[in-house]
């Protein structure tokens, strides 16, 4: 099933929140751990989150593809690829996607 083409659906939103995105990500304001192969961790603040990846604010200037590992509050170190950064925000591809009900229980704390 693709998600890439609009939807018709009487009373509702005609486009796809999703487009380009593998899962929704969802508005949070979370302190985390975030390193660079090798590096120390520096402390990001995390402003969206699906199972799929992440926004946050990091003043890293971070190269396109390269590995990170972030640690959210409760959770091991999961790894991620940069996807982009525009100034101090940066978007990052998880390798493994987070399980569901993690991220529920994560939502649930913020």
């Amino acid at each position: 099933m693709s998600f890439h083409a609009p939807i018709s659906i009487p009373g509702k939103l005609a486009t796809n929140p999703f487009l380009g995105r593998k899962a929704e990500r969802m508005g949070v304001r979370m302190h985390a751990g975030l390193r660079q192969r090798g590096a120390g961790a520096v402390d990001v603040r995390v402003i969206d989150l699906s199972t799929h990846g992440f926004r946050a604010e990091c003043h890293l200037d971070l190269t396109v593809g390269s590995d990170i590992w972030l640690r959210l509050p409760g959770l091991e170190a999961w790894h991620a690829t940069v996807a982009w950064q525009e100034e101090y925000i940066i978007g990052c591809a998880f390798e493994r996607p987070l399980h569901a009900a993690v991220l529920s229980t994560l939502l649930r704390r913020t």
